[in-house]
């Protein structure tokens, strides 16, 4: 499903099978670990190989919530198919 790795400054998410059906569960941890924890988010797409519009409204509300605490979310390791997903939405500003 997915891992994580831990420095001072932030956690760092790895989708490990590219399953969509549990970035939900990954949405959870990510909320419990943000309410839990002061250190920002990156999110590591490279094991992800689908992405719709449900994966977009989730990496928005991941975003806003580290945003509303002044924290930060980097997405790294994503695809072309995943970026043109973000920007068809016009969302590339706000989240990559």
């Amino acid at each position: 499903m997915f891992d994580y790795a831990d420095n001072d400054r932030e956690r760092v998410f790895f989708i490990k099978d590219g399953e969509l059906l549990h970035l939900h569960i990954l949405e959870e941890r990510i909320s419990d670990f943000i309410k839990k924890d002061s250190r920002d988010v990156v999110l590591d797409l490279e094991g992800l190989s689908r992405f719709d519009s449900q994966s977009l409204a989730s990496l928005i509300r991941i975003k806003r919530k580290l945003d509303s605490l002044d924290r930060t979310l980097r997405i790294i390791n994503y695809n072309e198919a995943i970026f043109r997903v973000i920007e068809l939405a016009g969302m590339e500003d706000f989240l990559l």
